[in-house]
C-alpha cells in the first residue's frame, strides 16, 4: 500500500470515528492531509469506495489477529486464544474496533457491500466454529453453537464497550483482569458437567 494511500485511510478513519459518516468527504480529506482531492481520487473512486475500504482494512487487521490461534492444539486453547485475540485487538486498535463494531449503523440501507459484508461475517464464523468444536470436545456442553457465540460475544463487546467509551474507572491492566473474570464466570456455566 502507498504511503498516501495509507494516509488517506488513517485520515478517513479518524474522520469518520470522530465526526460520522456525513463527516467525510474527499475534499475534507484532501485539506487536512494537504493534498489535492484529485490525489484522493487516484486511490478511491468516491466517498462510499473510501468508506468500505476503511471498513475493509479494519476486518483484515482484525482477522490477522484471530486466525494465528487456529494453530493452538486443542479446542479450548484455539477458543482461548480466539479471545484473547479479540481482547487484544480492541484494546490495541480500538479505532478499527469501533470501525467494525460501532459505527457501520452510520452506513444506513445500504449497509456494505456484500464482499465486505461476507469478510465481516468470517471474523463472527470464527467464533462459532470454535465453539462447536468446543461442544463436540466435550469443553462445553451441547446446545446450539451460533446461539452460544451470539451470548459470548456480547458479553465481551459490552464490557470492551464500557471500557473504550471511558465508563469503567479500571486502567487497562485492571479491566483486563475483570475481563477474563467475568469470563471465567460465562464459561462456569458452558462447560460440561463433569
Amino acid at each position: 500500500m502507498s504511503d498516501l494511500r495509507e494516509r488517506i485511510l488513517e485520515c478517513a478513519l479518524d474522520l469518520y470515528l470522530e465526526h460520522g459518516l456525513k463527516g467525510i468527504s474527499m475534499r475534507h480529506v484532501g485539506d487536512k492531509l494537504r493534498v489535492s482531492a484529485t490525489a484522493i481520487y487516484r486511490h478511491y473512486r468516491n466517498k462510499e469506495d473510501l468508506v468500505h475500504n476503511v471498513i475493509g482494512e479494519a476486518v483484515k487487521v482484525f482477522g490477522g489477529y484471530l486466525f494465528p490461534a487456529l494453530s493452538a492444539k486443542t479446542p479450548e486453547e484455539r477458543y482461548l486464544k480466539g479471545c484473547e485475540a479479540y481482547l487484544d485487538f480492541a484494546l490495541e486498535k480500538s479505532k478499527y474496533y469501533d470501525v467494525i463494531f460501532i459505527v457501520p449503523s452510520q452506513l444506513g440501507k445500504e449497509g456494505l457491500p456484500e464482499e465486505l459484508h461476507r469478510q465481516s461475517m468470517a471474523t463472527f464464523q470464527f467464533l462459532v466454529d470454535r465453539v462447536q468444536e468446543c461442544m463436540e470436545s466435550g469443553f462445553f456442553q451441547k446446545d446450539d453453537a451460533f446461539s452460544v457465540a451470539m451470548t459470548i460475544w456480547a458479553h465481551g463487546h459490552g464490557l470492551v464497550s464500557i471500557y473504550l467509551a471511558k465508563k469503567s474507572p479500571l486502567d487497562e491492566s485492571g479491566f483486563r483482569k475483570l475481563f477474563w473474570e467475568s469470563h471465567q464466570r460465562l464459561l462456569h456455566g458452558l462447560r460440561s458437567p463433569a
